[in-house]
């Protein structure tokens, strides 16, 4: 005989209630994990100048341009 045949069906109910708790706590724990491992993941990335070139006399011809085209 089984323990679970001894106990009362509110023990039961109470029991898998709980359990149900700990598996959503467990899935958020892991969810959790997963995204902190993919943001070190991301941050953990080295771009070269290839990737992240910033030329600013570019980028105020095109700014320039911006407030011509909208003062027209």
């Amino acid at each position: 005989m089984s323990d679970f045949q001894r106990m009362t069906k509110d023990e039961l109910h109470t029991i898998l209630n709980e359990t149900e708790q700990q598996i959503h706590d467990i899935r958020s724990e892991l969810e959790l994990r997963d995204n902190d491992q993919q943001h070190e993941e991301v941050e953990s990335i080295e771009l070269g100048e290839e990737w992240s070139p910033v030329k600013w006399h570019q980028v105020r011809t095109f700014f320039q341009m911006v407030l011509e085209e909208l003062r027209k």
